[in-house]
């Protein structure tokens, strides 16, 4: 009987000093916004997924830009508009305001986002708003608050 109690404290031991795998990526973002364009200039807005699923903090997240709907497929062949971290905490509302020499004045775009946790694990690709990029004669939109 005490080998088999000292298997288990044993086998107790092994098991709270073995790491547990992060496999839940941070969860997609549902509510990806362009509520505001300027010359060659974007806002962007967004609720922040978390790290695990829709917990905590994602350590950083990225967004893209296209002249065609952004998906899970065509992602990686979108241009890189932005990147940063880290995002804020799950639930937080939250905000990015570009300026891109790239755009055309008048120039249709759709948008998405990614985020990615400390393990290297990625969201799946957001919701993929477009907007048209103001005239050339408009003026740059403001920061973020």
């Amino acid at each position: 009987m005490k080998r088999l109690i000292l298997m288990l404290s044993a086998l107790a031991i092994l098991a709270a000093n073995v790491a547990i795998a992060d496999v839940c990526p941070p969860a997609k973002v549902t509510d990806l916004a362009v509520p505001l364009t300027g010359y060659k200039s974007v806002k962007l807005t967004w609720t922040d997924p978390g790290d695990d699923c829709n917990t905590g903090t994602a350590t950083a997240f990225e967004i893209r830009y296209s002249t065609s709907t952004i998906t899970e497929s065509n992602y990686y062949s979108a241009t890189v508009l932005v990147t940063g971290g880290p995002a804020g905490a799950s639930g937080t509302s939250d905000c990015a305001a570009e300026y891109n020499a790239s755009f055309a004045c008048n120039g249709g775009y759709s948008f998405a986002i990614t985020f990615t946790d400390a393990a290297g694990n990625r969201s799946p690709v957001s919701n993929s708003p477009s907007g048209t990029i103001a005239s050339c004669n408009s003026h740059i939109i403001p920061e973020c608050p």
